[in-house]
């Protein structure tokens, strides 16, 4: 089943790990705050950015026009586990070729940094990735730059990773303050998972992905077109995400956008049921949103009550305001 799209596609491994170095060798570095360091919202990391990157979003700062980018997510258990976790394999699974791992003791923290090449839609992009945290939390920065590489992108990347400040002790936002939109969840029984990116997830008991028998999750993605879109574009938006999907879907199933009116947006929802490659009927409920120059994709799934999740999901959708 497709599920939450995950930027880096964590792969969760059975591993029973202690809070000790996995690598006695590790380079040690010690970083000093100043006020050339960027808190990074929800997190509870600083960085100093490269100067050329701008906000895009509360654990996302980019270039644009270099098409490069650094983000940061949180991760499940200790530092060690994952260390373990983001191994060649699963980088591999994950559609990365790892070139080089260096571990490394940060201010006292373990750390691993992962060189590799990663390919998207025939573009070679040169990706480095920081993991760091303690025995019971982790952060993963991701930095990520097209190939060749020019005005030494690379290296900035690297040397803003390298500079990573983690501290425990410090206070973090809520991750709802951190968006530029609110949402009531107050009746629904869903509950916030941290961030990826652009797109925010809850799910029916706070774990991603859920544990529970319906499985049920809701995500609510904010992108930009740039541009003032027409009715029909506004459409293929909604229907090629939902073709998306690889589900057989009910042979009563209405794929076709409807129209749909918040208090504060309008656009078009499709919602409908389909079965699985495991065989287990799935609900899909799709809505988009428009506002000026961006829109708002909400996606909830749940192999639960049809009735009870469509009625949930407009209503988040419905509490939405800015």
């Amino acid at each position: 089943m497709k599920r939450i799209f995950v930027v880096i596609l964590l792969i969760i491994a059975s591993v029973i790990a202690v809070c000790q170095g996995i690598n006695s060798k590790a380079i040690e570095i010690t970083n000093v705050d100043s006020d050339d360091y960027t808190t990074i919202e929800t997190t509870k990391l600083r960085l100093k950015l490269p100067k050329t990157f701008t906000r895009r979003n509360a654990t996302t700062y980019e270039n644009m026009l270099a098409e490069s980018y650094i983000s940061v997510q949180p991760l499940d258990g200790d530092v060690n586990r994952n260390f373990y976790t983001f191994d060649k394999k699963s980088m591999f699974q994950a559609g990365i070729v790892v070139m080089k791992e260096t571990f490394f003791k940060i201010n006292g923290f373990e750390a691993m940094m992962i060189d590799g090449d990663q390919f998207i839609n025939d573009k070679e992009f040169a990706v480095s990735i920081l993991i760091i945290g303690n025995c019971t939390e982790a952060f993963l920065i991701m930095g990520s730059t097209p190939k060749p590489i020019q005005n030494n992108m690379n290296i900035e990347i690297t040397n803003s990773l390298l500079s990573v400040i983690f501290d425990p002790k410090m206070e973090t936002k809520p991750i709802g303050e951190s968006f530029s939109y609110k949402v009531n969840l107050e009746g629904t029984g869903l509950i916030e998972c941290p961030p990826m990116g652009d797109t925010r997830t809850f799910t029916d008991d706070g774990n991603l992905p859920s544990k529970t028998d319906d499985m049920t999750s809701l995500t609510i993605h904010e992108a930009h077109s740039g541009i003032q879109l027409t009715e029909a574009q506004k459409k293929d938006i909604c229907s090629h995400r939902i073709g998306l999907y690889p589900l057989t879907w009910d042979e009563k199933s209405d794929l076709t956008p409807q129209k749909y009116s918040t208090r504060k947006l309008s656009g078009y929802e499709i919602y409908a049921s389909g079965v699985s490659k495991f065989l287990k009927t799935e609900f899909i409920y799709q809505l988009v949103l428009f506002d000026k120059d961006r829109y708002f994709v909400l996606t909830g799934i749940s192999y639960g009550d049809e009735a009870k999740c469509l009625e949930m999901f407009r209503k988040v959708a419905n509490s939405i305001e800015f």
